[in-house]
């Protein structure tokens, strides 16, 4: 019995893996104030309208995917625009050092009107995703988990589709 040895010979391309900036991007909270909240010593908010939190290509990348660190919309339906602002916050004590917040603000004085947080280990990269009327927390870029933002019981509420953690 003949038995013929085949060796298949398949190229190996090696390339260079590497994970997305955003599943690991770290930016430090160094603004101290308190307008955001007493619990907060420090809150950034993120941009791109500089280079201070991300680079050219970053905030490239960000626009192509329809990613967004803020947004002006009427989610509520009440008539009202609020601003919606996306950053990140440390925390003066407690469980968890750090924050993404969501801050609900009125677009022409810039008051407050709501501050959403999700509570984290280290500071870590959030943005919002959406349509007309409806917007989300995504964190990682859409690869990540994400809650809604829902009007509930007259306040603004973060709506997990899924467990978070």
């Amino acid at each position: 019995m003949n038995r013929a040895i085949f060796i298949l010979s398949i190229p190996l391309l090696l390339a260079a893996v590497s994970r997305a900036w955003w599943v690991d991007y770290v930016y430090e909270p160094l603004s101290e104030t308190e307008k955001y909240g007493s619990e907060f010593s420090a809150v950034e908010i993120y941009t791109c309208e500089s280079d201070r939190y991300f680079t050219h290509e970053q905030c490239k990348g960000i626009q192509i995917n329809g990613g967004k660190f803020s947004v002006v919309s009427d989610l509520n339906n009440d008539g009202v625009k609020e601003l919606w602002s996306v950053g990140v916050a440390r925390y003066k004590s407690g469980k968890y050092p750090y924050a993404n917040v969501v801050v609900v603000s009125d677009p022409v004085s810039k008051t407050i009107q709501q501050v959403l947080t999700v509570e984290l280990k280290s500071p870590g990269f959030a943005i919002f995703f959406g349509k007309e009327n409806e917007l989300s927390l995504f964190f990682c870029m859409e690869c990540g988990s994400y809650a809604d933002i829902q009007w509930k019981n007259n306040k603004w509420a973060l709506v997990w589709p899924e467990p978070y953690g």
